[in-house]
């Protein structure tokens, strides 16, 4: 009898211990408890109707990160978009009416591609101010999307009744500033490039020296430039790019006044109002500069491990034998160079090599097609690039390739076209991961002579696998960096990141007042001494006088 009692106290102890341990290791587990963290409702803003791919997949892989993690995610878009690209990441879609269809936003598309191809256009007036131009209308995109948020009276209702905890805005529409503003929630802001047109560094108030940080995403410049590119590049950062920006927050200054949205708040303010910048940058392809605590690299959001590739994709592949396959891809807005001869040049270069091609390509194919060569109108250019067989990237810069390019450790011949892509195409070449092609000078010796210079050339592929090897060493991959940073926000808020210099006029926040003060005491000083030395010197001669005298 008294065995069994010693047994069945034992057997209680056991189970006591087992239960404490457990209790223990999941007291040590800090990301179980994070995962059934309070969920959020988040409104994710895409008010912009023009947006491209690229920046319409990175609000989406951040939207589905935020969804998988048991958050409402609600989305807002305008009629001409729709949900495309949004697949399975959001809870519910709020959709309004715009005073526009997708033909007239295609048609300016069209219309900036002509441009930065230097394609002649016939319409009058077109080709004086082409750039300004564009910018222009596609302010006037904005300008009608925002109005068709704002005036819609139901969309409003339904907005400021869900209650949203935050909101995630893309940094290229500054109607979503005033849109959180006027539902009084925090926002936090993703770019999706190095830099862009109407939010950048200074909003938050980070130091950037035009002497070292390029500010044209139109020019090649580096982190090493000449006078005259520094001179071109003041001129940008203080006078084009800033009288750009405030003409864009002018015109929705007009939108702030028509509905109330805090109007004793100058429009700059409210941008700066922005708990969180999500940047598109890394620096294994950005240059080093200065950055904040609230503006957090997160460059490379949409490359991700290879998966397989279709077994006819495949076959094509792995017949290329030791010499592998190129990849040529102008991206989702140029899939041809809209120049037939061009098309032609490419497609004799491309016959000639020994290497097979997988060519990206909408429209009729090029007469010169060689047997080596294969045309596609899309291909799963992430995992192509992460074939073992793949050497080359042949790319337009858009920033999205450009980082699976780095992620995989794929060396790159550029040809950047527009907006952010000659950008990309200097840091590629500054940093040795490959050539970038001129479209003025292109030719059958030019573009043969590059791809086969980054094939054979042994340092570009040694240099692309340094800089990927940097990009791949972090604590956490870009995307839980994003989702991580947005939660933190949600739980503490963001002042605690925000830089004080935002709230300071240009005169103190440049110590201005504390050198004239310095410079005023110093004349008083100087003024004093004077005051002093001629007063002495006066008693002297004083003396000396009074003593020739008495002599």
């Amino acid at each position: 009898m008294m065995t069994e009692y010693f047994s069945l106290y034992q057997k209680r102890i056991w189970i006591i211990m087992v239960i404490c341990l457990n209790l223990e290791f999941v007291h040590s587990l800090p990301y179980v408890e994070e995962q059934n963290s309070k969920p959020y409702k988040i409104l994710v803003s895409m008010t912009d109707p023009t947006s491209m791919h690229s920046r319409t997949s990175q609000m989406a892989v951040v939207s589905k990160a935020l969804l998988e993690r048991g958050h409402s995610v609600t989305l807002l878009v305008p009629s001409n978009k729709g949900m495309k690209g949004f697949e399975e990441a959001f809870n519910h879609a709020i959709v309004y009416d715009v005073a526009f269809k997708q033909p007239e936003v295609d048609e300016l598309k069209e219309k900036m591609m002509r441009t930065a191809l230097g394609i002649p256009d016939d319409e009058p007036g077109w080709n004086l101010l082409r750039p300004l131009a564009i910018v222009d209308r596609y302010l006037a995109f904005f300008m009608k999307s925002c109005y068709g948020v704002f005036e819609n009276e139901t969309i409003q209702e339904r907005l400021e009744k869900d209650g949203f905890d935050l909101m995630i805005q893309n940094a290229i529409n500054p109607c979503d500033v005033l849109l959180a503003e006027s539902l009084n929630i925090p926002y936090v802001t993703m770019t999706s490039s190095i830099r862009q047109t109407f939010f950048d560094e200074v909003t938050v108030s980070i130091p950037t020296p035009s002497s070292y940080v390029p500010f044209s995403l139109s020019k090649s410049f580096t982190d090493d430039m000449p006078f005259l590119q520094r001179t071109s590049n003041f001129i940008f950062r203080h006078a084009i790019g800033s009288c750009i920006k405030w003409y864009a927050h002018s015109l929705f200054s007009e939108i702030q006044r028509e509905h109330n949205v805090s109007v004793h708040k100058t429009f700059g303010e409210l941008v700066g109002r922005s708990q969180l910048w999500l940047a598109h940058t890394d620096f294994s392809l950005d240059f080093p500069r200065p950055i904040g605590p609230a503006w957090i690299p997160v460059g490379g959001l949409l490359h991700s491990e290879t998966k397989p590739i279709p077994k006819d994709l495949e076959n094509f592949v792995q017949g290329a034998g030791k010499h592998g396959v190129i990849i040529f891809s102008l991206g989702s807005m140029v899939t041809s160079l809209m120049d037939g001869e061009l098309d032609e040049l490419f497609a004799k270069v491309f016959s000639e090599l020994p290497q097979r091609v997988l060519w990206r390509y909408v429209g009729p194919k090029p007469r010169g097609l060689g047997k080596n060569t294969r045309v596609m109108k899309w291909l799963p250019q992430n995992d192509l690039l992460g074939h073992p067989q793949t050497r080359l990237l042949i790319y337009h810069g858009g920033i999205n390739g450009v980082y699976e390019a780095i992620y995989h450790q794929v060396p790159m011949v550029l040809l950047p076209i527009f907006a952010d892509q000659p950008a990309m195409g200097a840091r590629v070449s500054k940093k040795g991961m490959g050539v970038v092609l001129e479209r003025a000078k292109l030719s059958h010796d030019t573009i043969k002579a590059a791809i086969e210079e980054v094939i054979n050339n042994p340092k570009y592929k040694a240099n692309i696998e340094h800089y990927g090897s940097i990009h791949r060493d972090t604590i956490t991959s870009p995307l839980e960096t994003a989702v991580f940073w947005i939660e933190h926000v949600l739980k503490f808020g963001g002042d605690h990141l925000r830089l004080r210099g935002r709230d300071l006029n240009f005169f103190v926040l440049n110590s201005f007042d504390v050198l004239t003060f310095f410079i005023v005491i110093s004349l008083v000083i100087l003024y004093t001494n004077y005051l002093v030395l001629r007063t002495c010197y006066r008693c002297c001669c004083r003396k000396n006088t009074r003593k020739q005298k008495s002599d």
